[in-house]
């Protein structure tokens, strides 16, 4: 087992320093948020703050240090393995939840998680499914209260969002033997597709692009509708993905290897694609096709591009910008959204919205 300074407080990284190893802690205290707030102290206590169980979240610290020794109201025996914090939120459930369990073996006692805020009290069925395609036979625990811990392993962040999205050689080999195991079991060609998924944010006219690309013989993937088992073994059996930035390709992203070619489509100005990029290019070992074709955004009123933006994009630069790195055949049959589309499409976001959203013209498109 490496060992490496306690307390190293930096930035996780995806080629060198603590996000690569593990340290073994006795006696230490496990504790969790005592509120729900973005930023909150919360990890674990040895002498000190352990820096090295905090999370990292765009070059930022999320989990703020412990500044004094917690008081533990329960005690374990045993010798755990530390999974850090439990986010209900698919997003960060598949990114940041997961991003420890690498170091992941039978010989613990059990895996402990501190959950992000009190209701978070079990695994939900999905979550318990993907820790069985991981291979992980040992107790869950998720710890409510401050607890001693008999002995207990912190393995480094060895994925996330920001620099860290690209993952660990130890992270990214932890996939290929576990969701690289899946069956295959799909189309080799898919959209991802959000034309059937209730809720804010999403491009404007979608329904046109789907059809677009099903003539091209893509084969519409809601995600919504599959277990994650079942959205592993399509991404597993895809060659060509294309789909808007969107967290169901954080899934895709662990499945992703060096035959598949991916295509993203941005639905909002703004950089978060960015972990996305570099997640697939860490696992693909090649840059994803980004396509920027934003003319316009519909924000809700006072926001910047966020995850609740609904993008109008210009078809015609998608077309073009598939054809040109082969995700299209020449000649193949693309459609143009009408006005009447977009303002039906329109009417429905700002219905589900429950308010006006704001036409925001896009001058300057993020990376160009």
């Amino acid at each position: 087992m490496c060992e490496f300074p306690l307390n190293e407080s930096s930035v996780p990284l995806p080629d060198q320093g603590w996000s690569k190893k593990t340290i073994s802690l006795q006696n230490a205290i496990v504790a969790p948020p005592q509120e729900s707030r973005p930023r909150t102290p919360s990890g674990i206590w040895k002498d000190g703050d352990i820096a090295q169980a905090a999370i990292w979240r765009l070059g930022t610290r999320l989990t703020l240090p412990l500044e004094q020794a917690p008081t533990p109201v329960e005690r374990l025996e045993g010798n755990f393995l530390f999974g850090g914090m439990y986010y209900g939120h698919f997003g960060h459930f598949i990114t940041e939840t997961i991003c420890r369990l690498w170091a992941a073996e039978d010989s613990y006692d059990g895996i402990i998680f501190t959950p992000k805020h009190a209701k978070l009290t079990h695994f939900k069925k999905n979550h318990r499914e993907i820790f069985k395609i991981f291979g992980i036979t040992c107790p869950m625990l998720i710890l409510g209260q401050p607890t001693l811990v008999e002995s207990i392993t912190v393995p480094g962040q060895g994925f996330g969002l920001g620099d860290i999205a690209r993952g660990t050689d130890e992270y990214r080999e932890f996939l290929r033997n576990t969701v690289g195991k899946i069956a295959a079991d799909g189309p080799e060609r898919i959209y991802i597709s959000r034309t059937q998924y209730v809720a804010n944010g999403g491009l404007l006219g979608e329904t046109v692009l789907e059809e677009n690309l099903k003539r091209s013989g893509y084969v519409p993937v809601y995600p919504e509708k599959l277990s994650w088992a079942e959205q592993l073994a399509r991404y597993r059996a895809a060659r060509k993905i294309i789909s808007a930035d969107t967290s169901a390709l954080h899934m895709a992203g662990m499945a992703a290897d060096s035959d598949k070619d991916i295509a993203v489509i941005l639905r909002r100005n703004n950089a978060e694609h960015h972990s996305m990029r570099l997640q697939l290019q860490g696992m693909t070992g090649k840059d994803p096709l980004v396509i920027n074709s934003l003319d316009a955004e519909y924000l809700e009123p006072g926001k910047k591009p966020n995850h609740n933006s609904w993008g109008q994009v210009n078809f015609t630069e998608i077309h073009a910008a598939l054809l040109a790195q082969g995700y299209l055949e020449p000649g193949a049959d693309w459609d143009i959204p009408s006005d009447e589309v977009i303002r039906s499409d329109l009417a429905e976001a700002e219905r589900h919205a429950g308010r006006n959203l704001v036409h925001t013209p896009v001058t300057r498109r993020f990376g160009q």
